[in-house]
């Protein structure tokens, strides 16, 4: 395993075609991380064929999330300590094989405990993830480098929906769904475990440091670059400052309506809408494909004005009206392309305000600390997570009881506490002075 570790360390810092190889590659690490979960479209027939009723699945993913939130944080700072692809290979390894046991499931014992054991596995990697993009990208690309990040469970959704769409009318049967997952985790696995590499802990720490000259250089040196000693003390240095809490919760709230989609979207085009089960998973389609569209292009704006905070407001907004417009539609009928229209502005919406919101996440992140970034996203995976846990049975109970509309009414408050807490958030409009203050060796970075 040393030897394997260290063949994949890398001792100096990746540059051009290099260093987008990489990128790629933890955007596939994304995909496959997402991917082996995805079980939305398969929720119309899998429920029935379990005997599983909406309020046992609802019950079911409180405690799974709320497992691997509590897996994720311990998992960042070990991916802090000890890097972060020797996390992710080995997660993703078991996580994989876990997925083809899936196929075993004859009814709750079974799949709660296979589903279990990959939530857990796979809440160690929740910070490692983006921790490396941090590595591989300089603050002056960070946003579309975080929209190419962000495209690993966005595009795990569009992909899962497409093929139930393209092959449920042929199968038939959620088996069908899992051998096909299977075959496409092992595809996407094998590229990231022979070429997906990490910085050494001492480059991590030198990139560090230019990170920490360009902050001194405005006065804003932090009190401590070193890596931290214990979760616990991670943990510590950085929930002390306010502006983390600021942009999690805010973020968090906004994402009410990405996680129903992500996790029911079949199941309430289905139940709202009276798609049939491959019908709603290609209506989902449309909204996955619009936000990966929307993911990358939302980056290389956000990075050409260098502006975060106004652009993730914007974003907000957009949704909140299309939301608001959206709610008396529900229990209705809507054609087929009005309905296909909302779901791709919906995607391209949420897409806007999330992907600036990611990178000021990160520079926020450096500016208490740069030894932090994998806490700091386990700590968003934890928060997120937790709301996840809350948020699922409570949005299955609204929409048995009340239809679907009425949750999406809370998904419009939680963008509203988001467009808030932005506001009140310091933003980041000197990343290009963070650029001209750092020496030589932070702008060779940028290659």
């Amino acid at each position: 395993m040393n030897s394997f570790v260290a063949a994949r360390t890398l001792t100096e810092y990746p540059r051009g075609s290099h260093r987008w190889s990489l990128l790629i590659l933890t955007v596939f690490a994304s995909i496959l991380g997402a991917y082996d979960f995805q079980l939305a479209p398969l929720l119309p027939i899998l429920l029935p064929y379990l005997h599983m009723s909406h309020t046992a699945y609802g019950a079911f993913i409180t405690f799974s999330v709320l497992i691997s939130g509590i897996s994720a944080f311990f998992g960042g700072p070990l991916a802090d300590r000890y890097g972060r692809v020797l996390i992710i290979d080995v997660c993703l390894g078991f996580v994989t094989a876990l997925l083809f046991l899936n196929v075993l499931i004859t009814n709750i014992v079974t799949f709660v405990i296979l589903r279990l054991l990959m939530g857990i596995v796979a809440g160690l990697t929740a910070g490692a993830g983006a921790a490396l993009i941090r590595d591989m990208s300089p603050r002056l690309s960070r946003a579309l480098a975080f929209g190419l990040l962000t495209i690993g469970p966005v595009g795990a959704n569009f992909l899962s929906n497409y093929v139930a769409g393209a092959t449920l009318p042929i199968y038939h049967t959620w088996q069908s769904q899992i051998w096909i997952m299977g075959f496409f985790a092992v595809a996407m696995y094998i590229p990231i475990v022979l070429w997906l590499c990490d910085l050494s802990p001492e480059l991590r720490m030198q990139i560090m440091k230019t990170e920490i000259q360009a902050l001194a250089a405005e006065g804003r040196l932090p009190s401590a670059s070193e890596l931290p000693s214990s979760t616990g003390d991670a943990f510590r240095r950085l929930l002390g400052h306010m502006e983390v809490w600021l942009l999690v919760i805010g973020i968090t709230a906004n994402l009410t309506l990405y996680f129903a989609i992500q996790g029911f979207g079949p199941l309430m085009f289905t139940e709202a809408f009276h798609y049939s089960p491959a019908e709603a998973a290609k209506m989902n389609e449309y909204f996955w494909l619009a936000n990966l569209g929307a993911l990358v292009l939302t980056g290389l704006v956000s990075d050409r004005l260098q502006m975060r905070k106004p652009i993730a407001i914007f974003g907000g907004i957009l949704a909140s009206l299309l939301m608001a417009w959206w709610i008396p539609k529900f229990g209705t009928e809507m054609p087929r392309a009005t309905l296909m229209m909302v779901a791709s502005l919906m995607g391209c919406f949420l897409a806007i305000a999330y992907v600036p919101w990611a990178a000021q996440f990160s520079e926020t992140l450096e500016d208490v600390s740069p030894a932090l970034q994998a806490t700091g996203w386990a700590f968003f995976g934890l928060v997120a997570r937790a709301w996840v846990a809350i948020s699922a049975p409570l949005s299955l109970y609204v929409a048995v009881h009340y239809g679907w509309g009425q949750w999406v009414k809370v998904a419009l408050g939680g963008m509203v506490i988001y467009i808030v807490a932005m506001a009140f958030s310091r933003g980041h409009a000197a990343v290009e002075e963070h650029a001209h203050a750092a020496p030589a060796t932070d702008r060779v970075t940028a290659g």
